[in-house]
């Protein structure tokens, strides 16, 4: 096992907002309504995320990444982490967060180019699983979206070449991005596991063209249980191209300034179950192209303080001022 302690300043977080009365143990040891009840934002429309203009470079986790083992644990300890560089993982690896420690207590960061597509942190081949920790993506190109190569990544899954499964786990994580896709999935064997985690915001305050939440994409399997996915600038959840599909189950989503859960493109599959779209501007529910959303029990949709249940008759209604 790799042990790391203390990351260097550099970053500045708003304070943690946990409501009165937060777990402080492990939520997985929780029965999931406890678990919600611990993880949920305290505001889903004000927590800034103060970004400093510039990162102090501290290499320390990039190298002890670099010089894991598979099957290798890399714990941290409570700070901020910099990525000075974008990271390809291709050896099983887990990161987490040492015991006791709340996921904002540490911090990883990465930074996007504003020219081109940055990706923070790439699996491909390998079984990779973060625990615990806090994930923020600073910068990127505000219009860049994932179709035109400019729109940049957080976390990808990446299907390599010769056909090896590729799997990301997110377990009791944070993740905000300043204009990126917090994760985006792709290829045949390709498969992300969220679960007990808190997406967003995504490019929200600069209304980026590439802020998703979680992106399914090109045939590639999604699993989001128990998570909260707020304040996208596109999209909280969607299955994209052909074949893609994912599962949501327990989960909060929005607002949103796109849809809240979306299929697009044909065999493409959104399956929900006991979710809540909330404040979602343009569709709760958006089918695209032969993509289909499966509702599956206990789907409802807020808005304006209004919950209504929905079902396959008005899952796809629009707004009357979509985004675009």
């Amino acid at each position: 096992m790799l042990g790391l302690l203390a990351g260097a300043e550099g970053f500045m977080v708003a304070p943690p907002m946990r409501p009165t009365g937060a777990c402080s143990c492990s939520l997985r040891s929780l029965p999931l309504q406890q678990r919600r009840s611990c993880r949920q934002p305290a505001s889903r429309r004000s927590m800034t995320l103060r970004m400093a203009t510039s990162l102090e470079t501290d290499s320390s986790l990039l190298t002890r990444i670099e010089e894991a083992q598979s099957g290798d644990t890399i714990v941290l300890g409570k700070g901020t982490y910099v990525l000075p560089k974008p990271v390809v993982l291709s050896k099983d690896v887990t990161i987490k967060a040492e015991d006791g420690l709340l996921p904002t207590d540490v911090v990883i960061v990465g930074e996007a180019p504003t020219d081109r597509r940055g990706v923070m942190l790439t699996v491909s081949g390998a079984n990779v699983k973060l625990q615990g920790v806090k994930i923020l993506h600073k910068g990127g190109s505000i219009p860049g979206t994932l179709s035109n190569g400019l729109g940049s990544i957080c976390m990808m899954v990446l299907e390599p070449g010769d056909g090896r499964n590729s799997k990301l786990t997110l377990d009791e994580c944070f993740v905000s991005t300043e204009t990126s896709t917090a994760v985006f999935v792709t290829g045949g064997t390709s498969r992300v596991n969220v679960d007990t985690c808190t997406i967003g915001p995504c490019g929200w305050d600069v209304e980026s063209s590439s802020g998703y939440g979680i992106c399914i994409f090109k045939g590639a399997h999604g699993e989001v249980l128990n998570t909260d996915v707020y304040r996208c600038a596109q999209s909280g959840i969607i299955a994209f191209y052909e074949g893609s599909s994912a599962l949501v189950i327990q989960c909060d989503v929005g607002p949103c300034q796109l849809g809240g859960i979306a299929a697009e493109g044909q065999r493409a599959q959104m399956k929900a179950s006991k979710v809540k779209l909330i404040d979602i501007e343009w569709k709760n529910c958006a089918e695209y192209d032969g993509g289909e959303v499966i509702l599956l029990d206990e789907v409802h949709a807020v808005v304006n303080g209004e919950t209504i249940v929905l079902n396959d008759d008005n899952k796809c209604e629009t707004r009357p001022k979509p985004f675009f």
